[in-house]
């Protein structure tokens, strides 16, 4: 066989070749974003209950306290947690809005970076217990008063109450700085890392680890 031929085989196989890999790159492209969509599909009817939920409850709490907002440690205790459950609905709002935005022909790591934001959405609640820890005891005045028809307040000490107001506002400060420390570009510090993973689990944690490591690789 003359030289010439065997170039033109090596050519022809090249192109066979390179024909092949472009599509198992295709097939394995496919393969990945087909279950991509579906946990997104998964994920966007978790979302849109958690919607539905948190407006019902903004809903009943409204009305809640305008029926007592005469009693101003009712209404207090009210608008309090009227607070943070519409930070949790536009917090779902967001995470349906992110889900719309995810374009399926961007490069896979593009769609990876939303979906990871998306699986994030646990360390917004944790922070929304924690930053609701000062002030819990609006949760059991509204609902003794709200399924039981029970007002505790009257029922409680008043140096109780002014002491442990005191005690809380103190802590205000200490829990917004270790609050801002909770994100995952500070996953580097141990106490940091131990503590999301350990409160929100192993897959927050994960999807915070990746839009770390995008973030770097990204400067």
């Amino acid at each position: 066989m003359e030289t010439n031929e065997l170039k033109e085989l090596f050519v022809a196989y090249d192109a066979k070749l390179d024909r092949a890999l472009q599509l198992n790159e295709r097939s394995l492209k496919k393969i990945k974003l087909d279950k991509i969509q579906k946990q997104t599909r998964w994920i966007a009817v978790l979302r849109s209950i958690e919607l539905v939920s948190f407006s019902i409850l903004a809903v009943i709490l409204g009305s809640h306290i305008a029926d007592n907002w005469a009693v101003t440690h009712l209404a207090v205790s009210g608008i309090i947690i009227h607070v943070f459950t519409l930070i949790a609905l536009v917090g779902s709002i967001g995470q349906l809005v992110l889900l719309q935005q995810i374009d399926y022909a961007k490069p896979i790591v593009e769609i990876r970076k939303k979906i990871e934001k998306v699986n994030s959405h646990a360390l917004l609640f944790l922070k929304l217990v924690f930053l609701s820890a000062p002030v819990w005891w609006a949760y059991p005045l509204v609902a003794l008063d709200y399924f039981f028809n029970i007002d505790l307040y009257p029922h409680l000490d008043p140096d109780f109450v002014l002491n442990y107001v005191v005690v809380n506002a103190l802590l205000v400060f200490p829990l917004l700085w270790f609050l801002s420390k909770l994100a995952y570009k500070n996953l580097h510090i141990k106490w940091v890392r131990k503590t999301i993973g350990f409160f929100t689990g192993t897959k927050t944690k994960k999807a915070l680890e990746f839009l770390n490591e995008i973030e770097e690789f990204e400067k």
